[in-house]
């Protein structure tokens, strides 16, 4: 909590890129060793103790977030901006449960901010699934003012941090860890989520089953029935496309129908990940699009 509001006196800024940007910043010659702040808590780079401001070395070491490496230390932590507002979470590279920021955060921010504009009754209670650093939860109460926002997540170690960062943005918040919503406590007037999409992918974050879509179409299944009666699912993901058809569409469309809600579906950005076109899982894919999914009560969400 210090570190980060000693950050946001510096004005530290940060906005983090996919991991492919990273290994090729990473590769230049003045990206071997951290100097600033920057380098140390956005690019994770090494630094030799007392190189960088004394004040956040002595904080970063008091967390527990230094270790040791071979050219010095390292801080085991990263600080990004979305939104104008701090956000910790697990320094470069990623492993399997890292808790990681990236290009998609900031969409599904950007997302949640066209969107929630445009309800219709007051949203007093928020579920966000799937929540990982709180980026989504955080930004929905601050643009609703909701009393009650739930994080859930299966991550023991992404609930600490966007605890974190809730109590940083002023936002309280309740956590529930497990990967299903049984013992939460419904209604909700609106349910948030960014599911990995990802095929067979193993990491926490970005798995999202054999073709990518599992947990779009599972968490949409579960959150509709939870949803108060002039509730919402707003639901960034992405989609894989083939032959030109869109079958995460058809499968959200049948789940709205199934529970007489209004279904709104558009494309984001039409081209994301393409590098993971390479692999099997993906041979019959043309292109993977970034979506964005409205589904509720006609009177919730206006045409479709």
């Amino acid at each position: 909590m210090e570190l980060l509001a000693a950050l946001r006196r510096r004005g530290y800024r940060f906005v983090t890129p996919t991991n492919s940007t990273y290994r090729i910043v990473l590769r230049r010659p003045d990206k071997r060793i951290g100097r600033d702040l920057r380098d140390v808590l956005g690019w994770s780079l090494p630094f030799c103790p007392g190189s960088i401001d004394e004040e956040v070395e002595t904080l970063l070491a008091r967390a527990g977030c230094l270790a040791a490496v071979d050219s010095g230390v390292k801080a085991t932590v990263r600080v990004s901006e979305v939104q104008s507002q701090l956000f910790l979470h697990s320094a470069y590279p990623p492993d399997a449960d890292a808790v990681f920021l990236g290009p998609d955060t900031y969409r599904f921010a950007e997302f949640l901010r066209s969107e929630l504009p445009a309800a219709s009754r007051p949203i007093d209670r928020i579920l966000d699934v799937g929540a990982g650093a709180g980026v989504g939860g955080i930004i929905a109460a601050r643009l609703t003012g909701a009393s009650d926002v739930v994080l859930s997540d299966v991550n023991a170690r992404g609930l600490h941090l966007a605890s974190l960062n809730a109590a940083h943005a002023g936002t309280p918040v309740r956590t529930a860890l497990g990967d299903s919503l049984e013992g939460l406590e419904g209604p909700f007037d609106l349910v948030i989520a960014n599911p990995p999409f990802i095929a067979d992918d193993g990491r926490t974050y970005a798995d999202g089953g054999h073709d990518g879509t599992a947990l779009s179409l599972r968490w949409a299944s579960e959150t509709l029935t939870r949803l108060s009666p002039d509730g919402r699912l707003l639901m960034y993901t992405g989609a894989p496309i083939v032959q030109g058809e869109d079958a995460l569409r058809e499968a959200l469309a049948r789940a709205a129908s199934a529970h007489s809600m209004r279904f709104a579906y558009r494309e984001i950005d039409p081209d994301i990940f393409g590098g993971e076109l390479r692999r099997a899982a993906y041979a019959k894919v043309e292109r993977i699009a970034a979506v964005g999914i409205v589904i509720g009560p006609a009177r919730a969400i206006g045409a479709a």
